[in-house]
C-alpha cells in the first residue's frame, strides 16, 4: 500500500510538474509577446500622431494671409515662435521665397541665408512632404548645444497667394529628441529595469532610436524585415549581439503620402528577463510538488502501520450489527478499507452517501436552473431599462451611467473624451408630412448611421425625440473631437431612403471636450454639449459648434 501510494504521488508529482511546465512557459512567451507587440504599436502611434500634426501645422501656416506674403518678417517671425513655444519639439521653423532665400524664421536663425540645396526646399515646393532623420547641417552651430547631438525629420510644404501660385516654402524641423522622449516616456520604470528596449530603424536598416552601441549602425533582422513589409507581431529571434530576445515589431506611416515616413518600430526584450516569471513559478511549484509528495508519502507509511489496528473492531462491528442491527450507529462503525468486512461496510455507506449526493445533485441543478431563469429574466429587464425600444440605441439612464466612466478612463489614460449633442434639423417637417411611420424609420436609419460613424470604443445614445448623444474616448486634442463630429454630419446629411420616398435631413451637432486634468462633471459636460448644439442652430443648423471652455477658448478661437 505504502509504495502504491508512493508511486501515484511521485507520478503525479512528475506530470503535474510537465504540466505546469508546458502551460507556464506558453502562457508567458505569449504573454510577453503581447505586452511588446502593443508596446511596439504604442510607438508607432505616438510616432504618426506627431508627424501627422506636424504635417497639420505646414497645412495651417502655409494657409494664413501673414505667411503668404511675408512683407513684414518680424509678424511671420512672431507667429511662427508662438506656434514653436507650444510644441518644443520643433527645433525651427522657417519660410523660404522662390528663390531658396530665408525670410523669416524661429529665432532670426538663417534669415536671409540661402537653402535652395536643401532637399527639402525642392520637395516643399511640389507639396507638403516629410524628409527622413538626417543630422544637422546648417543649423547646428546655432542650436544651443545638447548632450546628444542635433538631428532632425524636416516636413516642408508650399505657400501659395490667393490664386494658387507658389511663393515660397514653409518648413518645420522637427528635433529628434522628440521621439527619445517618446520612447523614454512609454517604457515604464519596472519595463526598463527587465531590459525592455525600443529601437526604431530606417527603411535602410540604420538604427534611429535605440541603445547607444547601435545608434546610427545599419543591422538586419527578421523582425525588421517582417515590419518593413507591413506585417505587426511578436517573434523569439537572435539579434547580432548573440542573445536571444523577444521582439515586438510594427511600421510606421499609415499611409503611402509623401508626407509620412516609414519605420520599423520594435520593442525587444531579452527571452530569459521574458520568461523570468515562468521561471520562478517552475520553481515554486517544483518545491510545492516535492513537500506534498512528502507530506503524501508520509500519509501513506502512517496508514500502513495503523492499518491492521481496525481489523478486530471492524469484525466486531459488524458481528454487533448483524446480531442487533438496532444498536447500529455510524460512530460504532470504524473507517476502514481493503478488505471483505470492510468492503461489505463500505459499500453500504456508499449506497447511503450515493444516494443523499443524487438528491442532493438534483437539489442543486433545480436550485441552479432557477438562479439562471432569475438572472436570465433580470437581464432582459435591465436590458429594457437601458435601451431606447425605437432605435435600439442606449437611453439616457445608460447615458448617464456610462459617462462617468468615460470620463474616469480619460483621466487614467491622460487622453481627453468629448461628448458629441445632436439634434436633427427637418425632423418635425418629415414627419408632419409623410407620417409618424415614416418618422420612426427615419430615426431609426439616422440612429444607424451614427453607430456607422463611430467607432467600437465610442457610444452613441438616444436622449429623445430627434436628439442623441455620442461619447468620444482616446482622442488627440479638440480638433480630432471636432473632426470626428463633422465626419459624422458628412455621414448624416446624405439623403434617407423611406417608403413614401426619398429625404435628406441634416444635424446640429454641439461638442463639449474632457481634459484629464478637469474634475468629472458629467451634466456640466452634457449642458456644455447641448449649448454647442444651440450654438450651431443659431449660425444656421447642419453644422458643427465646439462648446465654449476656459481651456479651449484660444484653440476655438484659431478654429
Amino acid at each position: 500500500m505504502v509504495s502504491f501510494s508512493c508511486l501515484t504521488v511521485a507520478i503525479t508529482v512528475v506530470l503535474q510538474l510537465l504540466l505546469v511546465d508546458h502551460y507556464a512557459i506558453e502562457h508567458a512567451s505569449e504573454q510577453a509577446r503581447l505586452r511588446l507587440q502593443q508596446l511596439s504599436w504604442q510607438m508607432r502611434d505616438s510616432l504618426d500622431r506627431t508627424l501627422d500634426q506636424a504635417v497639420r501645422d505646414v497645412y495651417l501656416l502655409s494657409a494664413l494671409p501673414q505667411l503668404r506674403r511675408p512683407t513684414d518678417p518680424a509678424s511671420a517671425r512672431q507667429i511662427l515662435e508662438n506656434l514653436q513655444h507650444h510644441f518644443s519639439d520643433y527645433a525651427w521653423i522657417g519660410i523660404a521665397d522662390t528663390d531658396g532665400k530665408v525670410v523669416a524664421a524661429t529665432g532670426g536663425m538663417l534669415e536671409s541665408r540661402d537653402v535652395s540645396t536643401r532637399p527639402w526646399f525642392h520637395t516643399g515646393e511640389q507639396g507638403v512632404t516629410a524628409h527622413d532623420y538626417h543630422p544637422a547641417l546648417l543649423l547646428g552651430n546655432l542650436l544651443p548645444r545638447t548632450p546628444d547631438p542635433w538631428r532632425f525629420v524636416d516636413i516642408a510644404g508650399p505657400v501659395r497667394d490667393a490664386d494658387g501660385a507658389v511663393r515660397g516654402v514653409l518648413a518645420i524641423h522637427l528635433s529628434w529628441s522628440w521621439a527619445r522622449s517618446l520612447a523614454r516616456d512609454l517604457l515604464t520604470p519596472a519595463q526598463r529595469d527587465i531590459g525592455a528596449e525600443i529601437i526604431v530603424v530606417r527603411s535602410d536598416g540604420v538604427v534611429l532610436l535605440g541603445p547607444d552601441d547601435m545608434l546610427e549602425k545599419r543591422i538586419s533582422t527578421l523582425s525588421i524585415t517582417l515590419a518593413q513589409q507591413g506585417k505587426t507581431g511578436a517573434i523569439t529571434e537572435r539579434w547580432p549581439d548573440g542573445n536571444t530576445y523577444v521582439t515586438g515589431y510594427s511600421l510606421s506611416g499609415r499611409s503611402r503620402e509623401r508626407a509620412a515616413l516609414h519605420w520599423a518600430v520594435l520593442v525587444r526584450q531579452t527571452e530569459a528577463a521574458a520568461m523570468a516569471s515562468a521561471h520562478r513559478f517552475e520553481r515554486r511549484a517544483l518545491w510545492f510538488s516535492l513537500l506534498l509528495a512528502g507530506i503524501l508519502a508520509g500519509l501513506a507509511a502512517l496508514l500502513a502501520r495503523r492499518i491492521a489496528a481496525p481489523l478486530k473492531s471492524l469484525s466486531g462491528a459488524m458481528e454487533g450489527i448483524i446480531r442487533s442491527p438496532e444498536q447500529a450507529t455510524p460512530e460504532a462503525i470504524p473507517q476502514a478499507g481493503g478488505f471483505h468486512e470492510a468492503e461489505v461496510l463500505s459499500e453500504a455507506l456508499r449506497g447511503l452517501i450515493r444516494s443523499e449526493r443524487r438528491y442532493r445533485t438534483e437539489l442543486e441543478e433545480m436550485n441552479a436552473h432557477l438562479e439562471d431563469t432569475v438572472a436570465a429574466r433580470t437581464a432582459e429587464l435591465q436590458s429594457l431599462l437601458m435601451r431606447d425600444m425605437l432605435t435600439g440605441l442606449p437611453n439616457r439612464r445608460a447615458l448617464m451611467a456610462a459617462l462617468p466612466e468615460a470620463m474616469a478612463r480619460a483621466n487614467r489614460a491622460d487622453r481627453p473624451c468629448a461628448v458629441l449633442f445632436l439634434d436633427m434639423d427637418g425632423f418635425k417637417l418629415v414627419n408632419d408630412t409623410h407620417g409618424h411611420e415614416d418618422g420612426d424609420e427615419l430615426l431609426r436609419q439616422f440612429s444607424g448611421r451614427i453607430l456607422n460613424g463611430i467607432r467600437e470604443t465610442d457610444m452613441a445614445a438616444r436622449l429623445a425625440g430627434d436628439e442623441f448623444v455620442v461619447i468620444l474616448e482616446l482622442l488627440g486634442d479638440e480638433s480630432d473631437a471636432v473632426a470626428k463630429a463633422e465626419d459624422l454630419l458628412g455621414q448624416l446629411s446624405r439623403p434617407y431612403i423611406l417608403r413614401s420616398g426619398s429625404v435628406q435631413v441634416g444635424a446640429s451637432i454641439g461638442v463639449a471636450l474632457h481634459m484629464p486634468d478637469q474634475a468629472p462633471d458629467p451634466a456640466r459636460l452634457l449642458a456644455r454639449a447641448d449649448q454647442g448644439m444651440y450654438e450651431a442652430k443659431r449660425k444656421g443648423k447642419r453644422r458643427v459648434a465646439l462648446a465654449p471652455a476656459t481651456a479651449q477658448a484660444v484653440s476655438a478661437g484659431a478654429r
